[in-house]
């Protein structure tokens, strides 16, 4: 029997589910107003022109047409989940999700995950590196940037209207998921099955996420692991660009040992050793936001690397074939880290404040010890 104690039911919520809904209609809104903007010349910036962004391939104007088109379906889509419980179908569903591959995919480059990966090694790196600061600081105000950001939160914000949608239309709980249907087998079985899809998720990507600094710690020996000898040379010169790539190196598997949280019991109650925290309740949203977030840049890091390699920018990534896989395979490594992010999402759901379906929480080890 296990010692963890159980999770008591969250209070209800405060916010009603249909404000997603009108978030989805304000930012589309916002990107329709863009799209005019592009187009007309009156906004001239703002276009996502960072690493491997699709404006390199397409032709000019095309960002202007695609937020356009974005903004509009988009519009029409919140106005049919604003009507009534599940209004559209499948079709309107269909449509969230596409907005939000689409707000992903084509509006955000890789410069998300470049400005996540120095956000992080800057409290520690910043120190010792003339300049970064203020070189991060002036990158994330850029309006390039900035649009980056807005279309990132687009695509989250069309993910859960989709799926909020998708309740909707089973006629399932808008907060949980949980279906008219719902049992205590039912609830048992899910959180046994999103444990092995979490486990292997999340197996999938520390494997992928070890290639990065794989290539970055061997230059602490010296060895010029996916750069030639004069170029590695000028690097130890410098001292700063090695110690920066170390750095994302270590923010790298930093996230691998994050990851592993996922399907570990200090993924759902602090460990010990953490002070004042100790045996409490992780928030869901503590993990799930930043993991959400590493997830969509991940992917678009990989898709970028593609851009960049049928553009020939001529950049070290199109030059070396092993910086270039490592690269593309982080699109592998974002997916896989989606999944078990959305696998630790169901296996979390405790009893539900508004339903009342659900059964309390357990940590992994406990889920067959318990018999959930």
């Amino acid at each position: 029997m296990s010692s963890s104690p159980p999770v008591t039911a969250p209070p209800p919520p405060r916010l009603r589910p249909a404000t997603v809904s009108w978030v989805a209609l304000a930012w589309s809104a916002v990107v329709l107003t863009l799209g005019l903007g592009w187009l007309s010349g009156v906004v001239p910036v703002g276009v996502p022109d960072g690493f491997g962004s699709l404006s390199s391939l397409l032709p000019a104007g095309s960002a202007g047409v695609l937020a356009l088109v974005l903004g509009t379906v988009g519009v029409v889509c919140a106005v049919f989940m604003l009507r009534a419980r599940g209004s559209g179908g499948r079709l309107v569903e269909a449509g969230a999700w596409v907005l939000a591959g689409v707000a992903l995919l084509v509006f955000v480059d890789g410069q998300l995950l470049s400005w996540l990966g120095y956000s992080m090694i800057l409290p520690v790196v910043g120190w010792f590196v003339d300049g970064l600061t203020a070189s991060w600081v002036e990158a994330t105000f850029t309006a390039s940037h900035l649009a980056t950001l807005f279309f990132t939160a687009g695509a989250a914000v069309w993910a859960v209207a989709a799926l909020t949608h998708r309740r909707a239309v089973r006629l399932a709980c808008e907060w949980c998921g949980r279906a008219p249907g719902w049992t205590h087998g039912v609830e048992r079985s899910v959180r046994v099955r999103a444990l092995g899809v979490g486990r292997a998720a999340v197996t999938v990507a520390c494997v992928v996420a070890l290639y990065y600094p794989s290539l970055r710690f061997p230059w602490l020996f010296g060895v010029p692991v996916g750069i030639d000898e004069e170029r590695f040379a000028a690097m130890v010169a410098d001292g700063d660009t090695l110690l920066i790539g170390v750095g994302l190196g270590t923010a790298a598997v930093v996230g691998v040992v994050l990851m592993v949280g996922l399907v570990q019991r200090w993924g759902v109650r602090f460990p010990r050793w953490m002070v004042g925290l100790a045996g409490r309740r992780v928030p869901v949203w503590l993990a799930v936001a930043p993991a959400t977030l590493v997830a969509m840049a991940l992917v678009s890091m990989g898709r970028s690397t593609v851009v960049e390699l049928l553009g020939d920018q001529g950049s070290l990534l199109t030059m070396d074939p092993v910086h270039a896989g490592a690269f593309v395979s982080m699109a592998v490594w974002g997916v896989a880290l989606g999944v078990a992010t959305a696998a630790y999402v169901v296996r979390r759901r405790a009893e539900c404040g508004v339903c009342g379906r659900g059964l309390p929480e357990v940590a992994p080890r406990d889920l067959r010890a318990v018999g959930v």
